[in-house]
């Protein structure tokens, strides 16, 4: 008798994490929209009162769209490897 093929196939591990760091890039870019609205660390004075606004904004959005992705996709590789495993 033939094996039954599962409908879905099955993600490959680099997809997986891909996913996983594509949501954390998306957390960590709505977590600095929220700084930049929310004015309670004054992080707009710090962007505004810097000799270079744009520069400064970009490291800022890019810092917390790498930290968060890469975190993101860590925790998905341990999780990813736990349900394998």
């Amino acid at each position: 008798m033939p094996k039954a093929r599962p409908m879905r196939p099955e993600k490959s591990l680099f997809n997986a994490l891909l996913t996983h760091f594509l949501m954390g890039v998306a957390l960590g870019l709505s977590m600095v929209l929220l700084l930049s609205l929310i004015d309670a660390f004054h992080v707009r004075d710090l962007v505004a009162k810097s000799t270079a606004p744009v520069q400064t904004t970009v490291m800022l959005v890019t810092t917390y769209a790498l930290m968060f992705g890469i975190g993101s996709a860590l925790t998905g590789l341990v999780l990813t490897l736990e349900e394998e495993g």
